[in-house]
């Protein structure tokens, strides 16, 4: 097998040739006047890990795209948008420091586009405290269960159940395996499959990984000695492919049913392992559409991704990026005079909006109001797997079994949010 770090490029490079034949249109961006904003910028920031455990860029990178086009059509009521991005390194203080240069010395309205393995954790209190609002992609329990930060992604936890409960549904898998590499906040997510596990009768052994120097080999054989049916495994597509490649090396489908989150959907991966090994024996939760979804706004992410987005990955957190950018330019447009556009607005306009209708999403994205303390508008995901080389969807929009949605659900229930689940 060919390595996977020059196949991931390789392979990244002939999918994003299909995608540009598939987007003809020119893209939807705000106001679509087709003049360039010219006024008083309005500052919006993220704070990202781009090096350090690994790298979540995309989601930042859609979004400024699509600032790009807002701003080429006459952005908000003629006022451009300034994009600001940092790296947290995927560190605690770096992202706190991150944090009070955007909102402190920057002076953004709000975060945009954020995602990161740690960066909720030391920046939640402070976003409520500067009024500022954060809606990107998450990982920690602070992500999730904060006043100031809403998330377009499901969550690992979330995905997680979303791919454990698809093997024990359809799978048949009676016990499973959770890996996460160990970082601050990374046991939210096999906590929440531990829960799933004794609510369902699945017994859940979770396994930390060294998030620096991980041992592939010893990882897959240290999952195979547990004699487990299914495993999670959690991670970014690039590490992901190296521990399926050593998986391939113990026959590791042949043994135990192999279950991924979302970050492994990109269109990158099914070139970057053995495809014909894994065909049909490898499932994905898709939190977001099918990537090459023919959904409108699906279309149009493709569409904006091709005019801005350079090299941009397309994958779910692409996606995500480029919805949340859309709800933060929905909203400031609903803002009338551009002179009144500021902190405290945009904040008031977030939390006040209707629900956000998308194709890429399988229920309404929604803030919930300003007493909301808590926020996972996005637990319907879906089950994807390579066949024939490609992405092939087996599953669509399941609520998430997850014994912990219990005061989100109540809150939706109260505002009317309807949720098709198609297993049900």
């Amino acid at each position: 097998m060919q390595s996977a770090i020059r196949w991931l490029a390789i392979f990244a490079i002939v999918m994003l040739a299909g995608f540009v034949s598939q987007a003809q249109a020119a893209p939807d961006c705000g106001e679509n006047t087709g003049k360039k904003a010219t006024g008083k910028p309005i500052p919006i920031g993220g704070v990202t890990s781009m090096s350090g455990i690994g790298s979540f860029k995309e989601a930042g990178d859609a979004a400024k795209a699509y600032f790009d086009c807002v701003n080429d059509n006459g952005g908000i009521h003629g006022r451009p948008i300034t994009y600001h991005a940092e790296d947290d390194q995927s560190q605690l203080d770096v992202a706190a420091q991150a944090a009070k240069k955007l909102v402190g010395d920057e002076g953004v309205y709000v975060m945009i586009g954020s995602t990161s393995f740690i960066e909720c954790i030391p920046n939640a209190s402070y976003y409520a405290k500067e009024n500022v609002l954060e809606i990107g992609l998450g990982i920690p329990s602070q992500c999730f269960q904060s006043k100031n930060i809403a998330e377009i992604n499901a969550g690992p936890r979330q995905s997680g159940i979303g791919g454990a409960d698809y093997a024990r549904r359809v799978l048949g898998a009676k016990s499973l395996v959770c890996s996460i590499p160990k970082f601050p906040g990374s046991d939210y997510s096999c906590r929440g499959l531990e829960e799933w596990g004794k609510k369902y009768g699945v017994k859940v052994t979770s396994i930390y990984s060294d998030p620096v120097s991980p041992d592939y080999s010893s990882l897959v054989l240290q999952f195979l000695a547990t004699g487990a049916d299914a495993i999670m495994i959690y991670g970014t597509d690039d590490t992901g492919a190296r521990i399926l490649d050593a998986a391939e090396q113990q026959d590791g489908a042949a043994k135990m049913k192999w279950t991924t989150p979302t970050s492994y959907y990109t269109v990158r991966l099914p070139g970057a392992i053995d495809a014909k090994y894994w065909n049909d024996r490898l499932w994905v939760n898709a939190e977001l559409a099918p990537l090459d979804s023919k959904g409108k706004d699906n279309q149009n992410w493709i569409a904006v991704m091709d005019a801005y987005g350079g090299k941009v990955l397309r994958d779910s957190f692409s996606q995500a990026g480029y919805i949340a950018g859309r709800i933060a330019v929905n909203a400031m447009l609903s803002i009338k005079n551009p002179d009144d556009i500021n902190r405290n607005t945009v904040t008031a306009a977030i939390q006040n909006m209707k629900p956000y209708e998308t194709d890429i999403l399988c229920m309404p994205w929604y803030w919930g109001g300003p007493e909301a303390t808590e926020h996972n508008a996005n637990h319907v995901t879906r089950t994807v797997t390579i066949h024939d080389g490609k992405w092939k969807t087996l599953e669509g929009c399941v609520t998430d079994a997850d014994p912990g949605l219990a005061n989100i659900e109540a809150l939706e229930q109260k505002l009317g949010i309807k949720i098709s689940d198609t297993a049900k």
